[in-house]
């Protein structure tokens, strides 16, 4: 450990990985309860042993349709085509929230008069429940006025399974599902780069009154806080899968989330709500730890644990 408290890159990693591999674990032990230990003997219930034996050779098992039971297709493949859409839809959420986040900031910060206006936006934006949200954008924009599609999923390149494809089907398919998404993580990155522009601005006058060179003070912070908000992206990446099953059952979308939603009513398709749990668990941990140890090969303040 350095003086200053900083851990040297080989020893963050190292703790980083251990850390990560422990909540995934505990993760991967949740996905097996919740999926199997409510399906029963119906489910055909390989054991937590087997189950975790499975996973280590990459397997999710195969999804089970009909009475009497018999072998459909590969979770793996169900869960692959889920991931794409709650990517895509965790994509598009993205763009809109960073967008929106950056308009409620410049207005704090350029425009004091409006401050208290964009704040009470932002705090009703934050108390907003998805799956409300949803219900409202979908009447209005796609039952009364016809703006955008409200339902159903359109992918990029011409699938199996779906209707339709395109670049153009494939936003407006999910343009209100982002924004309902979306409307809670850009009232809360609105506040943070207000915040962080205020911060950054007292931090580079004072070390222009140290001596330090100007342009490389502005660099500096720049990069901090950029690394510190693509930090703060990989933390909610995770939440935004989880929220984004509201979402996605609202607008059914055949997302992670729709996926475990659909198949938990049915105890043969415990293998499928195990497989799209462990994908979102694997998602979730791997952005995080891969914008972590890249974060902190860049700057090393980052380095703390």
């Amino acid at each position: 450990m350095a003086e200053d408290g900083l851990m040297s890159m080989r020893r963050y990693l190292l703790v980083r990985a251990a850390w990560q591999a422990g909540v995934l674990f505990a993760f991967v032990s949740f996905a097996y309860v919740a999926a199997w230990v409510p399906a029963g003997a119906r489910g055909h219930d390989p054991g937590y042993g087997g189950f975790l034996w499975n996973l280590v050779q990459g397997s999710l098992g195969t999804s089970v349709i009909d009475v009497p039971p018999r072998p459909g297709p590969s979770v793996a493949s169900i869960v692959w085509h889920a991931s794409c859409a709650t990517l895509s839809l965790l994509f598009v959420t993205g763009v809109f929230a960073v967008s929106l986040g950056a308009l409620f900031a410049f207005v704090m910060v350029r425009a004091p008069r409006w401050r208290p206006v964009v704040r009470g936006v932002g705090f009703v934006c934050v108390s907003l429940l998805p799956i409300w949200t949803g219900f409202y954008l979908s009447i209005y924009f796609g039952v009364e006025w016809h703006v955008t599609r409200i339902t159903g999923y359109c992918p990029l390149r011409a699938t199996h399974g779906f209707q339709c494809h395109g670049l153009e089907p494939w936003l407006s398919s999910l343009v209100l599902p982002a924004i309902t998404l979306g409307l809670c993580f850009a009232a809360i990155y609105g506040r943070w780069w207000a915040a962080s522009f205020r911060d950054g601005v007292a931090e580079y006058r004072k070390e222009v009154q140290e001596g330090h060179d100007a342009s490389e003070a502005r660099r500096g912070l720049r990069r901090y806080y950029g690394l510190a908000f693509a930090r703060l992206l990989s933390r909610d990446f995770g939440f935004a899968i989880g929220f984004a099953t509201f979402v996605e059952v609202v607008f059914e979308l055949p997302g992670l989330g729709h996926t475990v939603f659909s198949a938990s009513y049915h105890g043969s398709n415990a293998a499928v709500v195990a497989g799209a749990l462990v994908a979102a668990s694997v998602l979730a941990a791997g952005v995080s730890f891969f914008v972590d140890v890249a974060c902190a090969a860049i700057d090393p303040r980052f380095r703390r644990f």
